[in-house]
C-alpha cells in the first residue's frame, strides 16, 4: 500500500521542481525586491510583537507579582523587602526580548526603585521625562527616541519608553517605566537581515533616526510602516543581477534533481521492504483484536491501517497518562489515610512496617523520638464566615507549609494530616541532636506562633503532646496533644499548651459545682443581687480547673437546667420570656464560646439583661411591691423567734392566706419556705466561717430551742449541724 503512493509522490515532486526552476529563471529579479519587502515586514512584525509582548507582560506582572504590588502599599519596608522587589524586577527584566532597564515609582513616598538601588525623586536624573508623562500627558504606547540615565554621572543611553500606571489611571498610586535600549533593537534587526550588504534604519514619529545604519541607505530603499508604533523601517535592496547565476546553473540543478529522484526511488523501495515487516507484525496483532471487537459490536472494521495504528497508540498513551494520574492520586490518598489511622489509633505499625510504608511513599523514616503537635484555628465559625472556600484553602495551605519550612530550617523531618477541618496534626521526627526533646518542640512552636501572629490575620492555639519512642505509640502522643489544645478554654486562644502548663491543675470532674449552681439559681429567682458574686465565684473556681469545650457545654447545660427549674416557679409571663428569648441564647453561648472568660462575660451579660426584664415585669404588677416589702422584712427580722405569717399579716394589714398566695405568686416561694431558707443560709455561713457554739447560732437565726434547730437542719441538709461544719470547713481549707 505504501509503495503504491510512491509514483504519485515522486511525480508531484518532480513536477514542482521543474515548475520552480522555470519560474525562478523568469521572475527571480522582480520577486527578489518583493522578498526584501516581505523580510522587512517580518522585521517590523517581530519588533511590534516584541514590544507588544513587553507591554502585555508589564500589565500582567503588575497584577500577579505580589512583590511588585507590595512596593506601592503604604506600609513600612525593610531592606529585605526592597531586595525581594529588586529581585523580581531583575527576573522580569531578563524575561523581556530586548535589553532594557525598569524602574518603579511610588507616588505616596516619592521613591524610585530601579534594579540597582532606591533613589529619591530629587536625585533621579530621568524626572524631566517621567513627571510630565506621569502627571500630564501620559504614554499610551511606546514613545519617541530619547536619552535615559539614572544619575547625572551615568552615560546617556538612547531608549524608547513605555509608562503604565498602578493600579489604573483613575486611581494611580504609582507607575512602572520600561526603557528599551535602541541599540539592542537595531542589533536584533541587523542579525535578522539576511542581506549582508544591506542596512536597516528606523525613523520615529518626529522623523528622528534611531541609530546610524551600518552602511549607507540607498536612494531607493524599500520601507514599511509599523501599525503599532507608527515607526518607519528602511532597508537597502540588492540588484537582482547578483542572482543571474541562477539562470546559468538552472540546467545543472535540473540534472541533479533527476539524479536525486532516481536515487530516492531506489532507496525508498529498499528501506520500505526492510522496515515494513515489524509494521506488518503489529498490524496482524491489532487486526485480530479489531476484528474480534468489531464482530462483537456488529460494526465494520476500518480499512485504513495507518489510522488504526494511530488510534491504537493514542489510546495506549491516554491510558498510560490516566494510570499515572490515578497512581499519584491513589498514593496521596493512601498516605493521608495511613497518617490519619496512625494518629487516631485505628491502625498500629511496628518499626519494620513503618519503614517499608515510608519508603514506598518516598519519605524519610528514621527517628529517635516522635512528637505530635496539634494546631487548631481559633474561632473557626468566624473563619469560615469571613473567608470564601478558596481563601480558606489557601490559608490552610500557608499554615501547613510555613510549619514545614520552619521545621526544615531546624533539620526536622515532619509529616502532617488535617484530622479535623480546624485541626492540623503534625508528627515531628526527633533525633539525638534535638535533646532535650520537650524544649525543642516548645521552641519550634513558639517561633511558629510568633510567625503566624506577625504574618496572618488568624490565630492558632497549639497543643504539644509528650514525645514517644515508637511509631506504635504515636496515637497516645496525638491524644495528649489534642487534649492539651482543648484546654485553650482556660488558657485562652492563641496559646501554646504542653504538659508542663497543665500539670498543676485538676480536672473538671473535681469541681463541686452542684450546690453553688443551686444557690445561684435560687438567688437569681429571688432577684437577690448576691447572685452576681456567686456567679463570679463559680467561674473563678472553674478557672482553676482544666476545662475543654465539652466541659463548658456540660456546665452550661447544668446552669440552664437549674435556672429553668427556678423560673418555672415564677409567673407565666416570665416563663414565656425565658422560653422564647433566652433559653436558646444560653445554648448558643455553650456552643460558641471558645474560652472560659468569653463564656463568663456572655453569661453575665445575658443574665443581667434577663434579670432586668424580669424585674420590669414584676414591677409592672401591683402586688409585687407588697411581696418585696414582706421579703425585705423577713431578711431584716429572720432572727425574731416570733416571726410568723400572722405577725406579718397584722403588720401589713393583709389576710394571712392572701399574703401566702401573694408571696408565692410574686417570688416563687412560700412564706415559710423563704423564711427557712434565709435562716439556714445564715446558719450555714456561721457554721463554716465562725467557731460559735451551735446553741448560739440557733438563737441568732430565730430558734429558742437548739433541738428544733438541729431537727430542722438535718431534715433540710441530711446532716446534723456539727457534721456539716466539719465537712465543709475541711473542704474549704
Amino acid at each position: 500500500m505504501v509503495l503504491s503512493y510512491a509514483p504519485i509522490f515522486f511525480v508531484i515532486i518532480s513536477s514542482l521542481i521543474f515548475v520552480f526552476f522555470t519560474t525562478l529563471n523568469n521572475s527571480s529579479q522582480n520577486k527578489y525586491i518583493e522578498t526584501n519587502k516581505a523580510i522587512l515586514q517580518q522585521m517590523v512584525q517581530y519588533t511590534d510583537s516584541s514590544l507588544q509582548l513587553i507591554e502585555r507582560n508589564v500589565v500582567s506582572e503588575f497584577y500577579e507579582n505580589e512583590e511588585l504590588q507590595f512596593f506601592f502599599l503604604d506600609e513600612p519596608k525593610t531592606p529585605w523587602d526592597y531586595y525581594l522587589i529588586q529581585k523580581s524586577l531583575i527576573e522580569f527584566s531578563s524575561s523581556l526580548p530586548f535589553a532594557n532597564s525598569i524602574y518603579l515609582y511610588n507616588d505616596e513616598n516619592k521613591e524610585i526603585l530601579t534594579s540597582a538601588k532606591l533613589i529619591s525623586e530629587e536625585n533621579f536624573a530621568d524626572m524631566s521625562f517621567f513627571l510630565p508623562a506621569y502627571k500630564e500627558q501620559g504614554i499610551d504606547s511606546w514613545g519617541n527616541l530619547r536619552e535615559y540615565r539614572q544619575s547625572t554621572l551615568d552615560k546617556p543611553v538612547q531608549v524608547v519608553s513605555i509608562l503604565k500606571y498602578y493600579p489604573y489611571p483613575s486611581d494611580k498610586k504609582g507607575a512602572i517605566v520600561v526603557n528599551v535600549n535602541v541599540e539592542s533593537i537595531m542589533d536584533v534587526l541587523n542579525r535578522l537581515n539576511n542581506n549582508a550588504q544591506g542596512s536597516i534604519a528606523i525613523v520615529d514619529n518626529n522623523n528622528q533616526a534611531y541609530q546610524n545604519a551600518t552602511g549607507s541607505i540607498s536612494t531607493n530603499p524599500v520601507y514599511a510602516v509599523s501599525d503599532y508604533t507608527k515607526w518607519k523601517f528602511y532597508a537597502n535592496t540588492v540588484h537582482a543581477d547578483q542572482f543571474s547565476i541562477l539562470t546559468l546553473l538552472s540546467d545543472i540543478w535540473i540534472l541533479c534533481g533527476f539524479i536525486i529522484i532516481l536515487l530516492s526511488i531506489a532507496w525508498f523501495t529498499i528501506i520500505t521492504h526492510i522496515n515494513y515487516k515489524p509494521i506488518q507484525t503489529i498490524m496482524g496483532k491489532i487486526g485480530e483484536y479489531t476484528a474480534r471487537k468489531s464482530e462483537g459490536l456488529g460494526i465494520k472494521s476500518p480499512r485504513n491501517e495507518l489510522k488504526l495504528i494511530e488510534g491504537a497508540i493514542d489510546h495506549l498513551l491516554e491510558k498510560t497518562v490516566d494510570y499515572d494520574h490515578l497512581h499519584n492520586e491513589g498514593m496521596l490518598l493512601r498516605q493521608r489515610n495511613l497518617f490519619n489511622d496512625l494518629l487516631t489509633g485505628y491502625r498500629t505499625l511496628n518499626d519494620a512496617d513503618w519503614e517499608r510504608q515510608m519508603v514506598s511513599f518516598g519519605l524519610p523514616h528514621h527517628y529517635e523520638q516522635l512528637g505530635v503537635v496539634v494546631l487548631e484555628i481559633d474561632r473557626y465559625p468566624e473563619f469560615m464566615e469571613h473567608y470564601n472556600p478558596s481563601d480558606q484553602y489557601l490559608l490552610k495551605y500557608i499554615v501547613e507549609t510555613s510549619f514545614s519550612e520552619l521545621a526544615e530550617q531546624r533539620g526536622l523531618v515532619i509529616w502532617h494530616a488535617w484530622v479535623h477541618p480546624n485541626q492540623l496534626a503534625v508528627v515531628i521526627h526527633l533525633l539525638n541532636t534535638h535533646e532535650p526533646y520537650a524544649n525543642s518542640l516548645r521552641k519550634l512552636c513558639e517561633d511558629y506562633h510568633t510567625w503566624i501572629n506577625e504574618n496572618l490575620e488568624l490565630t492558632l492555639s497549639i497543643g504539644i503532646g509528650q514525645h514517644v519512642d515508637s511509631i506504635s505509640s504515636i496515637a497516645d502522643s496525638y491524644r495528649h496533644a489534642s487534649s492539651n489544645v482543648s484546654f485553650k478554654t482556660v488558657f485562652g486562644t492563641s496559646s501554646i499548651i504542653d504538659h508542663q502548663l497543665t500539670s498543676g491543675r485538676a480536672g473538671f470532674e473535681k469541681f463541686n459545682w452542684y450546690q453553688p449552681l443551686l444557690e445561684l439559681a435560687h438567688l437569681y429567682r429571688l432577684d437577690d443581687e448576691q447572685w452576681v458574686g456567686k456567679l463570679d465565684h463559680i467561674f473563678s473556681g472553674l478557672g482553676q480547673m482544666l476545662l475543654s469545650q465539652v466541659d463548658i457545654a456540660n456546665f452550661m447545660n447544668n446552669l440552664v437546667h437549674h435556672l429553668q427549674k427556678e423560673i418555672q416557679t415564677l409567673s407565666p409571663d416570665i416563663q414565656a420570656l425565658w422560653r422564647n428569648e433566652y433559653l436558646d441564647r444560653f445554648y448558643q453561648i455553650a456552643n460558641a464560646a471558645e474560652t472560659l472568660d468569653e463564656c463568663h462575660k456572655q453569661v453575665l451579660t445575658t443574665m443581667i439583661k434577663l434579670a432586668k426584664e424580669m424585674e420590669n415585669e414584676r414591677i409592672s404588677r401591683t402586688n409585687h411591691s407588697i411581696a418585696v416589702k414582706i421579703k425585705g422584712y423577713i431578711d431584716r427580722h429572720y432572727s425574731d423567734p416570733n416571726l410568723s405569717l400572722n405577725q406579718v399579716s397584722d403588720l401589713f394589714s393583709v389576710n394571712p392566706k392572701s399574703i401566702s398566695n401573694l408571696f408565692k405568686e410574686e417570688l416563687g416561694d412560700k412564706f415559710i419556705d423563704y423564711l427557712l431558707k434565709v435562716r439556714f443560709d445564715h446558719a450555714k455561713r456561721m457554721l463554716v466561717e465562725t467557731d460559735e457554739p451551735i446553741q448560739s447560732i440557733a438563737e441568732k437565726v430565730g430558734y429558742t430551742h437548739v433541738i428544733s434547730f438541729h431537727r430542722a437542719f438535718k431534715k433540710l441538709f441530711d446532716l446534723p449541724p456539727g457534721e456539716y461544719r466539719n465537712l465543709y470547713r475541711n473542704n474549704r481549707e
